[in-house]
């Protein structure tokens, strides 16, 4: 038992000793690519509508990506008669999240929905803190459109960890790229 201990205290100091300074991109269904620190750990657990989830639980770093097809998001505005409420562009699908935020009780203060640009990308970045179980979070998140897709690009670690943390995560956010398809031409 006492090994058992000892392993294990050995592999947390050594994954908690990793570089976390160097980025891996990370390519998702050849829709977009991210890039997140090699001390990131794959995970499945984080949110179940996202298609990139990644964390290191030791520095609690979390990091995930929600892609959503422009033509379901245009949809859903006028199949529910939401035009009123909501543009059908990235103004409108940055307000219906962030006012899905607003109704949430654990949201304690957030930013306005900030414009700025994503590798040539029109975006909005968004922060809050909030309170999970007791702990203080702060989350950045970024509202991303491309010409087929929006996306939502958000994380966060605990509230005492914000300025340490906080470059690493504009790090991730910012290395967003949408993938490119590209036709061949055929030969005749």
């Amino acid at each position: 038992m006492k090994k058992n201990f000892l392993f294990l205290g050995l592999f947390i100091f050594l994954i908690s000793c990793q570089d976390d300074s160097k980025l891996e991109t990370i390519t998702v269904d050849n829709k977009y690519s991210l890039d997140v620190f090699t001390n990131m750990s794959k995970s499945t657990e984080l949110n179940d509508e996202a298609s990139l989830q990644y964390q290191n639980i030791f520095k609690q770093l979390y990091v995930v990506v929600i892609d959503e097809s422009a033509d379901q998001f245009e949809n859903i505005i006028v199949e529910n008669q939401l035009q009123d409420d909501y543009s059908a562009d990235l103004d409108g699908y940055t307000k219906l999240i962030v006012n899905g935020f607003d109704t949430d009780s654990e949201i304690q203060n957030h930013s306005e929905p900030k414009d700025i640009t994503i590798n040539g990308l029109d975006a909005k970045l968004f922060e809050f803190n909030g309170r999970v179980n007791d702990y203080d979070i702060y989350y950045k998140l970024a509202f991303v459109k491309t010409k087929k897709s929006y996306y939502q690009i958000m994380t966060w670690t605990l509230l005492d960890n914000k300025e340490k943390l906080k470059e690493k995560m504009d790090k991730m956010i910012y290395s967003f790229k949408e993938i490119r398809s590209k036709t061949v031409a055929k030969k005749n």
